[in-house]
């Protein structure tokens, strides 16, 4: 199979990917690459917040040279910020990413970005893929739940058998392990002196956000109160039940928001029932992962206002200029309804 640029940007872990990104770095050179302004130093930032703030990464389409670039200048500044903490972050944020898009993919392209990723050896027999016990073994040794133990699985001659969600759920934990891996290497490249202060900044947003997010999580009351949704919120909703198809981050921002106070992933399959791409199976696994029932057990919380703004998701009123997040203006409003 032939893969295309916008493949190398989705699926950093391909062979094309690693071609680009050298040519580009041989035409264009490291200063430029790390100048300030640069396009692509911007967007490795970005990257990197939408780790922090969404814990998930996009894909940004608009010029894919510096999405294909963004990613290991987004690991090169990880490693001189030296923060395991947000490393592994960025790490679980981008297999997210790449989790979600390879849920879309057919099944001869999911084995070609295994093959040419990974070098697996695997093959497919209809709907279900089989990988040998040693690549297998390797791809799934950081996954903690005992579903993923070899002992558990049907093996075949050698081989795994895999459905296709595992199968991709495989790829995406082998991209995130390839990911930590690259940012353990010792061989650091020194950033220059003029990105010296915005890995500075960086470290301090780093520093000051990811307290204040988990603050937020446990300060939730619980209590489910629409009537003091933020405004953003409460336009999802509306958007969910006249059938619009959201984008993935206003569905992840719906989701989390209302997971987080308290309700169930299967209470929430009705929101997006209407969507036009429903799928039961699909849309509960997902709400059950964005819980933290299943895959890293880690419970997701809603974007900050920031990331929100980000992507032409917020709706602002007169309390949202006194808050940062959408569980924080909740809160805020469930006490002032309460007086």
């Amino acid at each position: 199979m032939i893969f295309s640029k916008l493949d190398a940007a989705i699926y950093p872990f391909i062979n094309l990917a690693s071609q680009i990104v050298k040519e580009l770095e041989e035409n264009l050179g490291l200063n430029t690459i790390l100048s300030p302004g640069s396009e692509v130093l911007k967007r490795s930032v970005e990257r990197i917040k939408e780790a922090i703030y969404s814990r998930v990464t996009s894909v940004y389409k608009a010029d894919l040279d510096v999405e294909i670039l963004s990613h290991p200048v987004a690991i090169l500044l990880l490693k001189s910020m030296k923060n395991l903490r947000l490393l592994h972050i960025y790490a679980e944020a981008e297999k997210n990413r790449v989790l979600l898009n390879l849920f879309s993919e057919d099944y001869e392209k999911l084995l070609a970005l295994a093959i040419d990723g990974f070098n697996w050896h695997v093959r497919r027999e209809n709907d279900i893929f089989f990988i040998r016990f040693d690549d297998y073994l390797k791809a799934s040794i950081n996954i903690i739940d005992s579903y993923w133990k070899l002992v558990n699985r049907r093996l075949v001659n050698g081989y795994v058998e895999l459905s296709r969600r595992d199968f991709s759920r495989l790829m995406a934990e082998a991209y995130k392990t390839r990911i930590l891996e690259k940012a353990s290497q010792e061989e650091v490249t020194q950033v220059p002196e003029r990105v010296e202060g915005i890995v500075e900044e960086l470290n301090k947003e780093v520093q000051a956000t990811l307290p204040k997010v988990d603050v937020s999580i446990t300060d939730i009351s619980g209590e489910y109160d629409p009537a003091a949704f933020p405004p953003c919120i409460l336009r999802l909703l509306e958007d969910a039940d006249r059938g619009k198809n959201l984008p993935h981050m206003a569905r992840f921002t719906l989701a989390t928001f209302l997971i987080s106070i308290g309700k169930r992933p299967e209470e929430l399959l009705d929101i997006f029932r209407k969507m036009p791409d429903f799928d039961e199976n699909k849309t509960l696994y997902h709400l059950r992962h964005v819980a933290g029932e299943i895959g890293s057990r880690t419970k997701y919380i809603p974007p900050s206002c920031a990331t929100l703004r980000t992507f032409n998701l917020c709706l602002p009123d007169e309390l949202c200029h006194k808050v940062k997040h959408p569980l924080i203006y909740y809160n805020k409003k469930l006490r002032i309804l309460r007086r």
